[in-house]
């Protein structure tokens, strides 16, 4: 009877959870949270993006084209990652009700690149208004090994040691490794960890809504590729990240 009773109470104190953004982005996302006291509650989630969300020619100017064409480059949109963020929560007034406050790890591999964000981030422009990174100059377009071309009069360099090394695929405009998401590739790992605001609103005694706010610092080390074929390493490079870790507007059901 006593053993029984327990169990029933602990059942009551876990739930699952669903990201609403991270749907939005295609992400499969599960939050699993559980009671560890009456004020304190351990919060895990993960969250897998294994998909090409889709594939564009594009011009030598960065016009999107609906056929291939020699003087196109082909660019995988991919936001793939498998990551994992556990985050210990104090609630100002009972767990699982209202207003709490959490600290949060987070780890994960990603392989990212091609991406359009919104207003332009990840794209950069030169002291004329010129998006950068458009196409490398003197090169041999993808899938067609036999044809040189030109392209914008930015000034070529090679990541390549010898200078002599004739390869066109090897030049790349100095600023086209600047140019972000939307030129290159990013293929790494990172961890990290932050701190969080949210408030988790009742709705029924099954069903919640979770809001959730946090930021912090991510170590990430990653290979940077060429979005031209998204196989052409430019090089390798780390980066200390400040800024916003966590954001969610989550569905909540309370298991029994």
């Amino acid at each position: 009877m006593v053993w029984g009773t327990n169990l029933t109470a602990v059942a009551q104190e876990m739930a699952l959870k669903s990201n609403i953004l991270y749907d939005a982005t295609t992400t499969i996302n599960l939050g699993y949270e559980v009671a560890l006291n009456h004020k304190t509650t351990l919060d895990i989630w993960v969250n897998y993006n294994p998909w090409t969300l889709g594939n564009k020619w594009v011009g030598l100017y960065e016009d999107e084209l609906s056929v291939q064409s020699p003087s196109a480059s082909k660019r995988d949109a991919k936001l793939k990652h498998l990551a994992i963020q556990p985050e210990v929560r104090w609630w100002l007034c009972e767990k699982f009700n209202g207003h709490f406050f959490g600290v949060h790890l987070h780890g994960g591999l990603y392989n990212v690149g091609a991406l359009k964000l919104p207003f332009n981030w990840g794209r950069y422009k030169d002291t004329e208004g010129n998006f950068l990174g458009t196409y490398p100059v003197s090169m041999t377009p993808v899938n067609h090994p036999n044809m040189t071309i030109q392209g914008v009069g930015y000034h070529p360099g090679t990541h390549e040691k010898d200078d002599a090394v004739t390869d066109p695929n090897n030049y790349l405009w100095y600023n086209a490794d600047h140019d972000g998401i939307y030129v290159n590739s990013y293929d790494g790992w990172l961890v990290g960890a932050g701190a969080s605001y949210g408030y988790h609103w009742i709705l029924s005694p099954r069903f919640s809504m979770e809001f959730t706010v946090g930021a912090g610092y991510a170590f990430l080390k990653y290979d940077k590729n060429r979005c031209t074929d998204c196989t052409k390493k430019i090089g390798d490079s780390v980066r200390h990240y400040f800024g916003p870790t966590r954001a969610g507007i989550s569905m909540v059901f309370m298991l029994k």
